[in-house]
């Protein structure tokens, strides 16, 4: 566990852009063609889409800012607006629909979010500012437990009841990019006599994130045509080869635009099309 936890650590940091001022100038390119974009572009291109994958390092300010920003610019242009969160499981769906209609404090809801989550400073005002604007919220993020027993004894140790919710046959597919990447990593900290069987388990609870969050999204895009969602979710879920992968494997047709911030592992040097439609450089 303790190497797990050292993992988890890395992907964090790996994840984490350097700390710079919130009002320093934003570079934004648009990967089809290299071309660097105004916010207001930015901004019509992700409307133009049913879902937007902003993706963030979860403790850095300055992406809930950006996420903020675009937030209020669909709002303006009248777009009927939902805000999906990998911060949330879906368990706690019902919270999410009492603080959005006004109906529990923000005491409460802080304590449900923190019951799934950290950091509630970090989300406070994307909260605040969806419950007065009256945003509906989705909860997106597979329970807990079911990812923590996915982690310790795979997929297939999950009851039928469990896997109801997931799409079938969820595996750690080596072909994909991010798994090549995250296997990399993994056997960096990992116990050597360990490590295939404690990644192939890592490997697949990812998927099972990744997979669980894009099927949360397909329906409640079913459920709710019309309504674009903007998804908030870290940086190796939100890029292509995560939960984009997910929809094209379940068959969806949902359009969607993928917004990555600029980390040393994903840049506008050795990244493009094939991670993201939008790299942000801070």
């Amino acid at each position: 566990m303790a190497n797990i936890a050292r993992f988890c650590s890395t992907i964090l940091l790996v994840s984490t852009l350097l700390s710079v001022d919130a009002a320093a100038h934003i570079i934004i390119t648009r990967t089809s063609d290299s071309q660097h974009v105004s916010m207001a572009e930015l901004s019509a291109a992700a409307a133009s889409s049913d879902l937007i994958l902003m993706g963030e390092s979860h403790d850095d300010k300055y992406h809930h800012e950006l996420q903020l920003d675009l937030i209020r610019s669909l709002l303006a242009g009248k777009q009927p607006l939902t805000i999906g969160l990998e911060m949330m499981q879906s368990d706690h769906q019902a919270q999410l629909d009492e603080w959005t209609s006004g109906r529990i404090s923000e005491g409460v809801m802080q304590a449900v979010f923190e019951r799934n989550w950290s950091d509630w400073p970090m989300y406070r005002d994307i909260f605040i500012y969806a419950r007065d604007n009256k945003i509906p919220m989705v909860a997106l993020n597979v329970p807990k437990h079911i990812v923590k027993k996915v982690s310790m004894h795979g997929f297939s140790s999950l009851t039928p009841e469990e896997k109801g919710n997931l799409p079938s046959g969820t595996s750690c597919d080596l072909k994909n990019p991010q798994v090549a990447f995250l296997k990399k990593a993994f056997q960096a900290v990992a116990n050597h006599g360990q490590s295939g069987k404690m990644f192939s388990n890592f490997c697949e609870a990812q998927t099972v994130r990744n997979s669980g969050m894009a099927l949360n999204m397909a329906r409640y895009a079913a459920k709710q045509p019309g309504r674009k969602i903007l998804v908030l979710t870290g940086i190796w879920h939100a890029v292509k080869y995560g939960i984009p992968d997910q929809l094209q494997r379940l068959g969806s047709k949902l359009s969607y635009t993928v917004i990555l911030p600029e980390t040393p592992y994903l840049n506008n040097t050795n990244s493009g099309a094939s991670e993201a439609d939008y790299l942000v450089e801070l």
